[in-house]
């Protein structure tokens, strides 16, 4: 069992509950940018994932990655909004 502030080594994909889908986003994309939000480094444009066969599934990406944001702190929007 962890306590705040631990670091967790789970894959990215079990940290934030991420399902694979038939059609999704790019999978190494997807992880690449959370890997960049969470250093603190959110890229100034918005992100476009590839949509590939299994990727995963998006609205679920985009409910993360929309959180990241928000989380980052004011005057940070998320992606297409």
């Amino acid at each position: 069992m962890s306590t705040p502030g631990d670091r967790d080594d789970r894959p990215l994909y079990e940290q934030f509950g991420f399902r694979i889908a038939r059609r999704g986003y790019d999978r190494d994309q997807v992880e690449a940018h959370i890997s960049r939000l969470r250093a603190g480094a959110p890229p100034a444009e918005s992100v476009a994932f590839e949509l590939v066969r299994r990727g995963y599934e998006r609205g679920r990406v985009d409910e993360v990655i929309a959180r990241l944001h928000r989380e980052a702190g004011p005057g940070r929007t998320a992606p297409g909004h």
